[in-house]
């Protein structure tokens, strides 16, 4: 996991698989703050309801296209159950490497108290925690399983990824980045304070 990073973004822990630069990570998390940012915008401004649902458009319009289970890192039948709700569910959507490298960001995290808080800050107030966690997956592209577990604003107080919790509303999907598509035809369109209020929205943790 040496070559791993991570970083919080919003409500969200965005965690790298090894086999991605510093450059395509970077990419990376500048799509997903900017998708992030539009997300909370609208979302704070009254002009949606469905937190989840916009930011999953958000994300295509960003580069990131549904994957079926063919087309991704698909667990195998030998992998072990995990005791956690999250990485159960991030281990049955996308595989045990997934899982193992968020576990190890979570750990990490628990460590960072500024960037801790953060993550509990946001999450406290939209009442939903993000889990994104990226492997490589060639030519220039990435697979991401996007977790989304939302509940009362109580169950995200201070201390609650150390909790159990109830996993009332939770959902899993992958999606995979075209990182040239984004730089081509994306980014060239976006206002430079656009980005730089969304990098500022990032706050990498090395594990």
């Amino acid at each position: 996991m040496s070559e791993a990073t991570s970083a919080v973004i919003g409500a969200g822990i965005v965690s790298f698989l090894p086999g991605i630069d510093a450059a395509q990570k970077n990419k990376v998390k500048l799509a997903l703050a900017m998708a992030e940012r539009a997300t909370d915008t609208a979302y704070k401004e009254g002009l949606i309801k469905d937190w989840f649902a916009y930011y999953r458009n958000q994300l295509k319009f960003m580069g990131w296209d549904a994957v079926t289970a063919e087309q991704i890192h698909w667990p195998d039948k030998t992998r072990t159950q995990q005791t956690d709700h999250l990485l159960q569910t991030l281990s049955k959507t996308a595989g045990d490497s997934f899982a193992t490298s968020v576990k190890v960001s979570i750990q990490t995290l628990l460590k960072k108290p500024s960037v801790l808080k953060e993550l509990e800050t946001k999450a406290f107030e939209r009442q939903h925690f993000q889990v994104l966690a990226c492997a490589p997956a060639g030519n220039n592209r990435v697979d991401m399983v996007v977790y989304h577990e939302a509940d009362k604003q109580s169950v995200f107080s201070a201390g609650f990824i150390s909790r159990k919790r109830s996993y009332k509303n939770v959902r899993a999907e992958l999606v995979r980045f075209n990182i040239l598509a984004f730089e081509n035809s994306v980014l060239p369109k976006v206002q430079e304070s656009v980005v730089k209020l969304s990098q500022a929205r990032i706050h990498d943790y090395a594990i």
